[in-house]
Formats: C-alpha cells, structure tokens, sequence
C-alpha cells in the first residue's frame, strides 16, 4: 500500500487490530465453552481459553493479511 495516505494507513491498521481482537475473543468464548452441542452452554476459563483467543487472533490478523497481499498485487 505504497503511497497511501497516513489517515489509509491508520484505518487499515485499526480494522487489523480490531477484527484481530474480535476474532479473538470469539476464539476464546468458542474454547471456554463446555460441551455446547449437547445442551450444557456452561463458561469454563482455562488454559484452552487463552490459546482460543491466540487462535482467534491470529486469524483475524492473517485474514487482512492476505486481503492486503491481494490488494497490493
């Protein structure tokens, strides 16, 4: 994204960070949860819930990642 603007370059860092995070806490909620498919929807924080948002996260991240890679082409 050569040539863009100061204010392109802060959205686009802003929408990284924020889908980054929101994918992280729905990483998170996801891993926290005990056994949701069979009817007990019951949080339980835990190491799974931590590598949840890590997981999340990185998602988020690669995804404008990649966006961006396409664009730049």
């Amino acid at each position: 994204m050569a040539g863009d603007s100061q204010h392109n370059k802060n959205l686009f860092n802003l929408m990284v960070i924020g889908t980054a995070i929101s994918f992280g806490i729905l990483g998170a909620i996801v891993f926290s949860m005990k056994d949701f498919f069979h009817g007990d929807a019951t949080f339980s924080f835990s190491y799974k819930t931590i590598v949840g948002f890590v997981l999340g996260f990185a998602v988020g991240w690669v995804f404008w990642r990649v966006v961006r890679s396409k664009i730049e082409k």
